[in-house]
């Protein structure tokens, strides 16, 4: 460092000196020629000491260390959805004064959606008791599979299980094949038609079981309000491949409401028709009409 200090000093002395000399060449009578030539050589000796000290300070300048890299931000994990659902619920009535009523209804359900599949049943069971001693019993099961083909078609299977204690039926089994499609599929509605077929076995009290063939068409609505509430509407009808005339018609409207992430409320209509009752004394009636509402527990 001090010999570059020193070596400026001693190139500006220098040049000092040579620009004096052509004062006294021009005493001395000396050639012009000469003293320019010293002139750039002394320029050039002068612009080498500056680089020289240039590099030498910056050789002694302390360079800042680099920053440490910032670490990458964990990723968040995604929230898996569970693939099984099942919930639970109950709804109790009770009268008292002009009439002495009680009826418990409880409902299971289970569903699960998959990538290509889906499933859920449905069971639902009504005792009802009043006063003289008089009592109601219905029960029944709604199970469908469907199998995704496309983005709109599908393949469903369904089983469907009924007992009416009051219109004399025991058990009817019905299930069901066929193939579905998806007409409107948005965020918040979506809608869906399925034609097949499904033989019906019916086990009327007092009479012989008997198997016929049938028509199925189901309709089905699914709307969602928000993030709490939705409204499911479904409507099925099973004509009779020999008699038209002589058909089976179910309806059904819920209205469902979360309270909390476990809790939530639900109100049930329920609505079944029978052209073609058995016959008996006292006749049966053809419609049957259920309105519930329930508390339901998600147990998974």
């Amino acid at each position: 460092m001090f010999r570059v200090l020193y070596s400026a000093v001693f190139l500006l002395l220098s040049l000092c000196l040579s620009l004096a000399s052509p004062l006294t060449a021009s005493v001395e009578e000396v050639s012009s020629t000469t003293a320019l030539d010293s002139l750039r050589s002394a320029a050039d000796s002068l612009s080498h000491a500056a680089d020289s000290l240039a590099r030498a300070l910056d050789s002694l300048a302390v360079k800042p260390a680099p920053a440490p890299p910032k670490p990458a931000a964990a990723p968040t994990p995604a929230t898996k959805k569970k693939p099984w659902e099942m919930g639970l619920g109950l709804g109790y009535t009770l009268n008292r004064g002009n009439s002495r009523q009680t009826s418990l209804v409880t409902s299971l359900n289970l569903a699960r959606a998959g990538e290509r599949t889906h499933f859920n049943t449905e069971a639902t069971s009504t005792n009802a008791s009043s006063e003289g001693g008089k009592k109601t019993q219905k029960a029944a099961l709604r199970s469908k599979l469907e199998l995704k083909h496309s983005e709109r078609f599908f393949y469903f299977s369904t089983l469907d299980l009924d007992h009416n204690r009051e219109a004399g039926l025991d058990l009817r089994v019905a299930p069901g094949l066929g193939a579905g499609i998806a007409v409107l599929t948005a965020r918040k509605v979506k809608l869906n038609l399925n034609l097949g077929a499904n033989p019906i076995t019916e086990y009327f009290r007092g009479r012989t079981s008997t198997t016929r063939g049938h028509y199925l068409a189901i309709q089905e609505l699914k709307l969602r309000f928000n993030s709490r509430s939705r409204l499911e509407q479904s409507l099925t009808f099973q004509p009779r491949v020999d008699k038209i005339e002589s058909y089976l018609l179910n309806f059904n409207l819920s209205l469902s409401n979360e309270l909390t992430h476990a809790f939530s409320l639900k109100v049930n209509l329920e609505g079944k028709y029978n052209s073609r009752p058995p016959v008996h004394v006292p006749a049966y009636r053809r419609q049957d009409w259920m309105l519930y509402t329930a508390f339901s527990y998600s147990l998974w």
